[in-house]
């Protein structure tokens, strides 16, 4: 069953005239609201994600900080180690009240203690010191130990052993090396 509608020019035009209003009403809709509300939403969410991206990055840094801070504690302390074992500065009298104590340690006589020349290296400066001890040969080999294990980098060269004479002592010159950072 065919159900047949005539419908007259003007109702006819006022459903075109319907139709072509609800297209445009439709278009205005999806060009002035749908789709800038769309976008924001979506340049929204994108800037949510950044920033939950960083959070997430902060928070991993975050964890880490007990460790950074543990190990700039260890550097800290190997820095200080380090300018203990190689200093700044020449610090002769440092040098030579060091040398004195191990003298007297060990029953060696320290004679002669002269600031020599100079050797610039490329991350430090040698600082030679012509030296002379005298004692006996175990002292000054113990005399010459210590100062290998002292917490300042020493190097000993050129060591020259004289004679004994009658009491068992000998008199020994030796160049004492010691290390000046540059930095």
């Amino acid at each position: 069953m065919a159900v047949n509608i005539k419908l007259t020019k003007q109702q006819q035009q006022a459903i075109v005239a319907g139709v072509l209003g609800l297209g445009a009403f439709g278009y205005i809709y999806i060009a002035f609201f749908w789709l800038p509300i769309s976008n924001r939403i979506d340049d929204t969410s994108k800037s949510v994600e950044q920033v939950e991206a960083k959070i997430d990055k902060a928070k991993q840094e975050a964890a880490r900080l007990p460790r950074l801070q543990s190990d700039l504690k260890t550097l800290n302390d190997e820095a200080v180690e380090a300018a203990r074992r190689l200093p700044k500065d020449k610090s002769v009298p440092e040098i030579l009240v060091t040398l004195g104590a191990l003298a007297q340690q060990y029953d060696v006589d320290l004679k002669s203690f002269t600031p020599g020349p100079t050797a610039n290296k490329q991350f430090f400066v040698e600082l030679d010191y012509p030296v002379i001890v005298r004692g006996s040969f175990h002292n000054v080999g113990k005399f010459l130990a210590a100062v290998s294990l002292e917490e300042r980098i020493f190097n000993v060269q050129n060591i020259n052993y004289g004679a004994e004479d009658g009491s068992g002592q000998m008199q020994v010159s030796f160049t004492l090396i010691s290390y000046q950072y540059k930095g």
